[in-house]
């Protein structure tokens, strides 16, 4: 109620009168760190369509001195109801101010500023041209960087949930089967009731993805009956949210020799509930975006990836699939899948045979050379006809002396 009282004070004695120490009341503020008390007061004395030229010129100085020391600190204490009285007061008193204003926004929170700022849509409907043109460009800004958020996969994890849990019928430790945090659950029962536990648990032990033993600890008490998963699964953390555990409140006995203690569930919430709120706001900029923008968001985090993926094969193994490399033999790759090889029998015979015609062809050959010499060696250094070699043989033989009858 203080600042109508003030500007009545001022229309009757005039804005000249006070002009100057509003001013100096807005540079003793933004002095002494109250920043948005300053902004405030601009807002509260803002002039209203009707009011004269002497009001505009002051609540424009006063807006100048309020958005220089706000924008030139960037101060992360800075509250979104600030940032959003910024964007009213730099639209109508010094629009000069609005790029500023952009480059200081980005350097804040995108969830907790930027965001409300540009999901605001009084704030932009009531917005100058160049304050609107700010936002769009800080709805952009908000949607690379969620965009960057949620393109960054968040890995997988170990879960021990037994996919085919639906087999065993026995609701004792339906929910264990079903859990993805433990391992082992080892729990006293009757020795009466171990066969039936056996017998529901057959078709998952015979798959070998649990082990069940009944036994008495230091052979004498009360039997326990202890059922263990064998197999572990790779999943997306993303899937996590989706899995219930019965890690607490357990009325049964959990091993705690596999960290199975730990909750998966509960140590990805917090990381799951972050990447599905940043979809969320994503969907919901995206929808501020022009088509074109929209496209060269798409544009943009396609290349990331694509940077992103070239670094990290810089140097691909030659057996990777990006080293480029290509299978000589697909046909025959192909062929060999398609057509199951042949029995151990008939590889004996194809063998057999192979070998007898090698035999043959080899026999064939020295049969010709024999007709020269049986006893010489044979070292093929060349490939002769058969008159080349017949003429080489008898020269070699006429050099040694030897007589060559060849009839």
């Amino acid at each position: 109620m203080v600042a109508p009282s003030l500007v009545a004070l001022c229309i009757r004695a005039g804005w000249n009168e006070y002009g100057g120490i509003l001013v100096e009341a807005t540079e003793k503020l933004c002095l002494h760190g109250s920043t948005d008390v300053a902004v405030a007061l601009v807002e509260k004395i803002a002039a209203p369509s009707s009011s004269t030229s002497e009001q505009s010129s002051i609540c424009a100085r006063m807006a100048s001195i309020a958005c220089e020391k706000i924008l030139a600190s960037s101060s992360k204490s800075t509250t979104l109801d600030t940032y959003k009285k910024l964007v009213r007061i730099i639209g109508t008193y010094c629009p000069s101010f609005a790029q500023r204003f952009t480059a200081s926004a980005k350097l804040l929170d995108v969830d907790s500023i930027i965001y409300p700022l540009v999901t605001d849509n009084a704030l932009k409907a009531a917005a100058s041209n160049s304050m609107k043109d700010s936002l769009s460009v800080l709805a952009i800004f908000s949607a690379q960087k969620l965009s960057s958020r949620v393109s960054n996969a968040l890995g997988d994890t170990t879960i021990w949930s037994i996919p085919n849990a639906n087999l065993s019928q026995n609701i004792t430790y339906s929910s264990f089967l079903r859990s993805p945090c433990k391992i082992v659950l080892d729990w006293k029962v009757c020795k009466s009731d171990h066969e039936s536990f056996f017998r529901d648990l057959r078709q998952l032990i015979s798959m070998g993805v649990i082990s069940a033993e009944s036994y008495q600890p230091g052979g004498r008490g009360l039997y326990h009956f202890k059922i263990t998963k064998l197999k572990a699964r790779r999943v997306p953390i993303t899937s996590i949210g989706s899995l219930r555990c019965s890690c607490s409140g357990s009325r049964y006995s959990y091993s705690h020799s596999s960290q199975s203690h730990t909750c998966l569930v509960e140590q990805h919430k917090a990381t799951i509930s972050k990447y599905r709120d940043d979809m969320i706001k994503l969907g919901v900029v995206k929808a501020l975006l022009t088509l074109e923008q929209q496209s060269k968001l798409g544009s943009r985090k396609r290349s990331v990836i694509s940077c992103a993926f070239s670094s990290a094969n810089a140097d691909p193994s030659p057996y990777s699939a990006s080293a480029g490399l290509r299978n000589p033999y697909p046909s025959s790759f192909a062929s060999a899948a398609a057509n199951p090889g042949p029995t151990f029998s008939a590889i004996g015979a194809q063998g057999q045979l192979h070998s007898q015609h090698a035999a043959k062809k080899q026999k064939t050959s020295f049969d010709v050379i024999n007709l020269l010499d049986d006893d010489d060696d044979i070292h093929v250094e060349e490939v002769l006809g058969a008159d080349q070699a017949i003429a080489k043989r008898i020269k070699e033989a006429e050099d040694k002396g030897e007589v060559v009858d060849i009839s």
